[in-house]
């Protein structure tokens, strides 16, 4: 994939905008403010004046419309859809007043599964029939039945295979959840599929201790207990995960350190960054466009301040970053390129 990030700046001259663009591009978003040549006086007074005047420029109603323009089809990285966004953010921070905001791209591993054989559960009988099996999609939500371009459930970097073998339950997949069933229950997890449910460590490190543990495969899923909040409907009536609901996410174990590809070393230490993923596994309405609109809004706010003559004392940098679900890749690319 050749993916992208739109780098904007705000300094004291315009810059030209490049578009380094392609279709099966992941593109971040980065906002620049540089400090002025002549020094501004240091007064506490006036720097209240300017945050109090700042956050009361940011309007709800403003957020609420970037949250809905966001989330109206999926965008995951790497998708013409995404590409698309990252372009209407472009145009939109140029519009609050950013000097320039560009498109960069970079070639990263991105992992996406088989749309024609999606995964699923299956159990199978002495005989080998099966018996029982998930679904391969979710139940579209009202309205966005005819919405295309919405990928099966599935964990990226997860390994292909089709494993066949006995259940046993981890709980959570912690190291103590394995001790336990090994030290103190006697139970042996290899050769097994194992059965964990989110939450309480990140699902790679499930799969991780399950590998070390010797399972064959691992069964990912959101129990009730831990993702129904009492006395919530399930959407759409609520907010509670439906029962046809799956979790989305990677399996990367590579503790940050970006492109699987090309693991480097994070750094940035000389401005003021503020930013956030934009990619989602589907349409995003929480995870992540609750921040990407509250981000927009706040370049809109810093942006008319600008233009109104201010000028921060450091430089800052806003970014919209891409690939962060398959592990935090947008972000650390950017970081490693400018470290």
């Amino acid at each position: 994939m050749l993916p992208n990030r739109i780098l904007g700046k705000i300094d004291l001259w315009t810059d030209p905008v490049s578009l380094l663009c392609s279709e099966k591009l992941f593109k971040c978003v980065s906002g620049w403010f540089t400090k002025p040549i002549e020094k501004s006086p240091n007064s506490s007074d006036v720097h209240e004046n300017m945050r109090k005047k700042l956050v009361a420029e940011m309007k709800v109603e403003n957020i609420k419309q970037f949250l809905r323009s966001f989330t109206k089809l999926p965008h995951l990285a790497g998708t013409e859809q995404n590409l698309l966004l990252a372009k209407q953010i472009q145009g939109q921070w140029k519009e609050f007043g950013l000097d320039s905001a560009e498109l960069v791209h970079y070639d990263v591993l991105l992992s996406y599964p088989n749309e024609k054989q999606p995964n699923y559960i299956s159990v199978i009988d002495d005989q080998g029939n099966e018996i029982f099996n998930t679904s391969l999609f979710e139940p579209p939500p009202h309205g966005y039945e005819n919405v295309t371009d919405i990928l099966p459930p599935y964990n990226a970097f997860s390994a292909q295979g089709v494993p066949e073998a006995d259940l046993v339950y981890v709980n959570y997949g912690r190291t103590e959840d394995f001790f336990k069933l090994e030290r103190e229950m006697g139970i042996n997890c290899t050769g097994r599929i194992v059965i964990a449910r989110y939450g309480k460590i990140f699902r790679g490190n499930k799969v991780k201790n399950a590998i070390l543990a010797g399972a064959r495969g691992i069964i990912l899923y959101s129990d009730p207990a831990d993702y129904c909040a009492p006395g919530v409907d399930a959407y759409p009536d609520g907010w509670n995960l439906p029962g046809g609901g799956a979790q989305r996410g990677n399996v990367l174990n590579l503790n940050g350190a970006g492109d699987p590809l090309t693991p480097g070393y994070p750094a940035k230490d000389r401005y003021i960054i503020l930013g956030g993923h934009r990619d989602a596994w589907v349409f995003g309405g929480i995870d992540p466009t609750t921040g990407a609109a509250v981000l927009q809004e706040i370049v809109r706010s810093f942006g008319k301040m600008k233009m109104e003559g201010w000028r921060p004392k450091r430089t800052i940098i806003f970014a919209s970053w891409d690939a962060e679900e398959f592990g935090l890749l947008g972000s650390t690319e950017w970081a490693e390129v400018n470290e």
